[in-house]
């Protein structure tokens, strides 16, 4: 039997008392609005799923964005100190190269060390840019610049040794040249021509005379090897000493001597004692000084 004969009957019957009528539907359509409801419902659970799981992705995905953000601020944070820590040590280096520039003027005129001073002027500097100025934070760029720094720290290392070998090289020299008073005291004869205390002719005074208290110490004006201690003719008991640099002064007229010929000696060391021994008219020490075997005034070397 068709499906579409069979129909469903609702009838409604009012309490006023009213005539009553019925609606009477047949089975398929009740089937049909059955299916369309239930379609409906299915779609509608359908979407609500989707929904949810969609919204529950984009919490995640939005948490996740939330967690990237955070860890891109740190990174920007440690990229900027980064910035700060490579700005502060190319200033640095910067200060560094300046000190070595003074340095190498302060020292330029000493001509046994000129070839050395002289190496870093044929040596290119490197250029460096200052990150501080750029606007936004360049990371390659900051590579690029702590790169160039770890390049220059080897070369500005060597000019820093080199300057370090110059001035124990101008130390030891100075300590080697003679530039203090030997003995306290008067200087009664200078070096040069005088008439002579022994009569009237003029003669050349090759040394200092400076008068001082028999028995006064006598002091090494510069470091150095002693080379003769021992009378000699004219001069009495003498102390000679070898500098170094082509530096040698001699001690004459000596009461005692305190040293011995090959001991070394440093600049203010007591080597004798103040005498009247050899051709003297009163106690005194008679300084000279030699410069590559010249003997020069012994005045311009004292302080």
């Amino acid at each position: 039997m068709n499906e579409s004969n069979h129909k469903f009957t609702m009838m409604i019957v009012p309490h006023s008392g009213k005539s009553t009528f019925s609606i009477s539907v047949s089975i398929l359509t009740l089937k049909i609005i059955g299916g369309l409801l239930a379609t409906v419902m299915i779609v509608l659970l359908v979407t609500s799923l989707i929904f949810f799981s969609s919204y529950a992705k984009l919490k995640q995905d939005t948490q996740e964005l939330k967690m990237v953000a955070e860890d891109y601020d740190v990174l920007q944070r440690q990229l900027q100190l980064f910035l700060q820590k490579t700005n502060s040590i190319e200033k640095k280096m910067q200060e560094l190269e300046q000190l070595d520039n003074d340095l190498r003027g302060l020292l330029k005129d000493d001509p046994a060390l000129k070839d050395v001073l002289e190496k870093k002027d044929s040596q290119a500097s490197l250029q460096r840019s200052t990150l501080s100025s750029r606007g936004s934070i360049d990371r390659q760029q900051a590579i690029r610049q702590l790169l160039l720094i770890e390049q220059t720290i080897p070369e500005q290392q060597q000019s820093l040794e080199e300057l370090k070998e110059v001035i124990i090289k101008r130390a030891d020299r100075l300590s080697h040249t003679p530039s203090i008073y030997p003995v306290k005291g008067k200087i009664t004869s200078r070096f040069g021509y005088r008439r002579s205390p022994f009569g009237r002719r003029t003669e050349f005074h090759d040394g200092l005379d400076i008068a001082a208290a028999y028995g006064t110490e006598i002091v090494a004006t510069a470091d150095g090897v002693v080379t003769f201690t021992g009378y000699k003719s004219g001069y009495g008991r003498t102390v000679t000493i070898n500098h170094g640099y082509g530096y040698e002064t001699s001690y004459c007229h000596n009461s005692s001597i305190l040293v011995k010929t090959g001991q070394q000696v440093k600049k203010g060391q007591v080597i004798a004692k103040v005498g009247n021994t050899g051709r003297s008219t009163g106690p005194h020490l008679h300084y000279m000084v030699k410069v590559n075997g010249q003997l020069k005034d012994p005045a311009e070397f004292l302080n």
